[in-house]
């Protein structure tokens, strides 16, 4: 895999709003996108993109995951290759907010996300 870096850390939370102002607030991130049920907070050259999990602690399959999505130049290259090395992977999307990408697991179920900027035109 040829990463350039890591794309975005996506954390999924209890308490959004508790969550913006500790990462605003005290940490000191930028707030960039703030949606329903999603906030996005820059800091360097990184971004932190919180996503609101309704779920009861109970169902969680996990508490306090993180997803982090590695940048590549070519996620099509990326998938493709992966899959001719036997590797599970999830369908190529091209998401509304700019990015393709897909997902992976790894053998111990952790799952890693790729991702790359959709060239225009």
């Amino acid at each position: 895999m040829n990463a350039t870096g890591i794309f975005y850390v996506l954390a999924f939370v209890s308490d959004l709003d508790r969550s913006k102002a500790f990462y605003r607030d005290k940490v000191g991130f930028k707030l960039g996108t703030d949606e329903h049920g999603v906030a996005g907070l820059s800091f360097g050259t990184g971004y932190l993109v919180l996503h609101a999990d309704n779920r009861a602690a109970k169902d969680r399959r996990y508490r306090g995951g993180m997803n982090v999505t590695v940048q590549v130049e070519d996620a099509a290259a990326e998938h493709a290759r992966l899959t001719r090395l036997g590797v599970e992977v999830s369908p190529l999307i091209d998401q509304p907010w700019g990015e393709r990408n897909f997902t992976f697991e790894d053998p111990d179920g952790y799952v890693w996300a790729v991702g790359a900027v959709l060239r225009k035109g």
